[in-house]
This record gives C-alpha cells, structure tokens and sequence, in this order.
C-alpha cells in the first residue's frame, strides 16, 4: 500500500489490513524501514537580532517620511528575497509522504525571487537562474544590469 500510494496513513493501512494500530506502525517503520517525511518546504523564523534591524530601519524610514511627507515616498524603492514554490502549497501533515531510509528526502522545487517596487508598483521580478548563489557579485550584478535599468525605463 505504501509504494502504491506514498502519502497513505496507518490508519487506512491498519483500517484496510485489518490489524492493530501498533502492529501497522511497527511493520512499516520497523520492519520495511519506511518513515514519514515532510515533502514541504517550512520557512524558518526571524532570529531576534534581524527583527531588531528591521525595526530600526523602519524607524529611521518613518523619521525621513515624517520629515519629507510625499515626497520621501517617491524615492523609496524596496526589495526582498523569497523562496517562490513551483507547487501549490499545501499543509505540512497532508504533504508526508513514506519514504524508504536509504533513499534521500524529497525536498519542494522552488527558485528564489528577487522582488523591486515603489510606491506605484513592481518595478522588477527577477527568478535567480536554477544552480546560482546568490553572492555580493551576483547581487550587484542584478542591481547594476537589471534594477537600474528597469528604475530608469519607469
């Protein structure tokens, strides 16, 4: 049941065979040596000394926006990184999948997101090419080749 459907739980292993709980967990993790694992990617948490720097940045924004009104916010071009899933996210627990412990884990597809924009809009998506890290270089690359261009265009 498991190599037919690698998200079945044992609930409907022990409902289906007719068999304990106990057992069906035993036989599966113990036995055949399969075990459960999340096929999703989590994101990780804040640590407390970036939220403290984003909270001073956006203290020293609102002290400059306090001062120049509208006009600041003209100026003001944002940009962030994300993870963009070429999947449709879903729960953590309904995507576990059984996977044989000599085989490696499945992990999420996802391409990293570099995302511009102002107070009008998007100025510039980037997806950051599939084998590429993002270095200071490659960073200053997209800054320079691609930013620039698309800040002046708009």
């Amino acid at each position: 049941m498991v190599k037919e459907n690698c998200r079945v739980t044992v609930n409907e292993i022990d409902t289906h065979l007719d068999m304990s709980h106990g057992s069906a967990h035993h036989v599966i993790h113990d036995d055949v040596q399969f075990h459960k694992v999340s096929a999703r990617w989590v994101p990780s948490q804040l640590t407390a000394e970036l939220k403290e720097r984003c909270i001073e940045a956006c203290q020293e924004i609102l002290e400059c926006f306090e001062a120049e009104s509208d006009y600041f916010l003209g100026r003001i071009v944002m940009g962030d990184e994300t993870w963009d899933h070429s999947h449709q996210p879903e729960t953590k627990k309904v995507s576990k999948e059984w996977c044989h412990t000599s085989l490696p884990k499945p992990s999420a597809e996802k391409v990293m997101l570099t995302l511009f924009w102002d107070d009008r809009g998007v100025i510039l998506d980037h997806y950051m090419p599939k084998g590429n890290t993002v270095t200071s270089a490659t960073y200053a690359n997209l800054l320079k080749n691609h930013l620039q261009p698309a800040i002046k265009s708009k």
